[in-house]
């Protein structure tokens, strides 16, 4: 069933964006129609579409004011993600669709790539063009400036078009409960640029106040070593109450005052260099996971660094429903996120896997 049951979702995407807002929507119980152009929606084909449209109901049309009126009649929720002619041309706005959805008015979720006004307001939502603008691939993982010949450092997450899909969700819920109290719907808008600020959160402040490094924190007992089998672990033990049990275990306890004189660690290269390559000995004593045991065992935080297909594979990932396993029509059974909200007693569900090609409407 899911909380939002009975409520219809009509969607018109081109891009991640879009789409993904209406999975979310789906996984919670609504019924999501998703309108693709003739030939089907550009992603079609890919794990993406398998993913992001799952649960959903799909026809295939001419993208037109007709096919508006047709589709949209009745909607609750419409979401629009396409280019910001499209749109206009062909009346996805709250004042239009408001018009012609019966006796309700409509919740109407546009997420274009920026704000209207923005210099680069015409581009269209496609992630790879909103995360370079926000910055994303300035930095590369370590946080270090790009090596000039490498150039950007490119990955292969939605992270702008998912942050504004999340972010537009509980904008959705919100406008519909106002409506059940008023009766009045709502326009909402969230550019995907502008969903990076508050994907990013703190990082903005922090990247204005202090540099990037290789690794932020503690010099020394907050960061990243390598150990004996070549991988690595994450040590988080900057804080007494980690610090001293962990010392003690590695019979250290001594080296406690040393350790927590930040001021002198970061004035002084030399002796900085000299804790460091203390600390790299030590963990070249046991493997990543062998010291991931032995921190839980003392109560200190520390973790190994898994690989993606680790990270899907452990049991807690698919027991929690984090993790679910889906049979797509194309990929066959394909691993997939699950739902990560949970409500009592009015479960969502992952309810189909995402439509095969439509007949033309």
């Amino acid at each position: 069933m899911g909380i939002l049951a009975g409520y219809k979702v009509v969607e018109f995407s081109r891009y991640p964006a879009g789409s993904i807002l209406g999975m979310l929507l789906a996984d919670q119980g609504a019924d999501v129609h998703k309108i693709e152009p003739l030939g089907g929606d550009p992603s079609r084909g890919t794990e993406e579409f398998a993913v992001w449209n799952r649960g959903k109901f799909s026809s295939l049309s001419t993208y037109s004011k007709n096919t508006v009126v047709h589709f949209a009649n009745g909607a609750d929720i419409v979401i629009e993600c396409l280019d910001a002619s499209e749109k206009t041309a062909l009346g996805l706005t709250f004042v239009s669709l408001s018009q012609i959805t019966a006796d309700k008015e409509p919740v109407v979720v546009s997420i274009p790539a920026f704000q209207e006004d923005h210099p680069l307001g015409w581009l269209p939502a496609r992630e790879g063009l909103v995360a370079a603008s926000s910055g994303v691939y300035a930095l590369n993982p370590s946080g270090d400036d790009p090596v000039p010949e490498e150039g950007p450092s490119f990955h292969e997450l939605y992270y702008a078009s998912t942050f504004a899909a999340i972010t537009a969700a509980p904008a959705v819920t919100a406008a519909l409960l106002y409506r059940g109290k008023t009766g009045k719907g709502q326009q909402i808008t969230v550019p995907i640029h502008d969903s990076m600020y508050q994907g990013m959160g703190t990082a903005l402040v922090r990247h204005s106040q202090r540099p990037h490094g290789k690794q932020e924190g503690h010099p020394v007992i907050a960061r990243f070593y390598r150990c004996r089998d070549g991988r690595w672990i994450n040590v988080n033990i900057a804080i007494p109450r980690f610090l001293a049990p962990f010392l003690e275990a590695i019979g250290h306890l001594d080296w406690l005052d040393h350790l927590t004189d930040n001021k002198l660690l970061n004035s002084d290269g030399d002796l900085l260099e000299e804790w460091n390559q203390k600390f790299e000995e030590i963990w070249t004593e046991r493997t990543a996971l062998e010291w991931e045991t032995f921190m839980e065992h003392i109560g200190v935080p520390g973790t190994a660094c898994r690989t993606v297909d680790e990270w899907l594979d452990e049991p807690q990932a698919s027991d929690s429903g984090a993790v679910v396993q889906i049979n797509d029509p194309i990929f066959g059974r394909m691993k997939q996120p699950g739902l990560l909200v949970k409500t009592h007693g009015n479960l969502g569900q992952v309810k189909t896997p995402a439509p095969e090609m439509p007949g033309d409407n």
